[in-house]
């Protein structure tokens, strides 16, 4: 059976739903790009995933399996929206700040494919020097619960004070 774009821009939709993005887009691009943007084409049957920039091709690489072209969009799309989310939720402030992007990373990933997370993951070392993949593995990907407060505070009598309670008191 040939490969053909509706089929690739159906498997990249379901991909974005996976990882809750509105469209497609959000992930690649199906034409012409530039800036170092990455879009596919299909030609004969033939998935084309190419990234220019400057209207210089850096990349082009071709398969006629349709899940090893999902394998390379996935990385390129997980990394933008991890890098998203770690300079959003930047925690703890003194910790390198790739461990976060990279534990997110790993985690959208795994919301795609389980096998290419534990392949990015075990990369890891490799590609960021300096980062502990037990660092990475311990990252936290949402913030800490605040101490849990009473609702009320007492007044000297042992009665709730209201005052207070509402932020207008001491």
């Amino acid at each position: 059976m040939t490969i053909m774009l509706e089929d690739v821009q159906a498997a990249v939709d379901d991909m974005a739903a996976k990882l809750d993005v509105a469209t497609r887009n959000g992930l690649v691009a199906f034409s012409r790009r530039d800036a170092a943007c990455p879009y596919i084409e299909v030609h004969d049957g033939t998935l084309h995933w190419i990234v220019e920039e400057r209207g210089k091709e850096l990349q082009h690489r071709t398969t006629g399996d349709l899940d090893e072209l999902l394998h390379w969009v996935a990385p390129h799309a997980t990394f933008s929206m991890a890098l998203r989310w770690e300079q959003r939720d930047r925690f703890p402030a003194d910790r390198d700040t790739r461990i976060g992007w990279l534990a997110k990373q790993i985690e959208l990933l795994r919301r795609l494919n389980t096998e290419w997370a534990e392949q990015f993951r075990v990369g890891i070392p490799a590609q960021c020097p300096g980062v502990r993949l037990e660092d990475v593995d311990a990252h936290p990907l949402s913030h800490p619960a605040p101490p849990a407060r009473s609702a009320t505070r007492l007044g000297s009598d042992g009665r709730p004070n209201d005052w207070v309670c509402q932020g207008r008191g001491q």
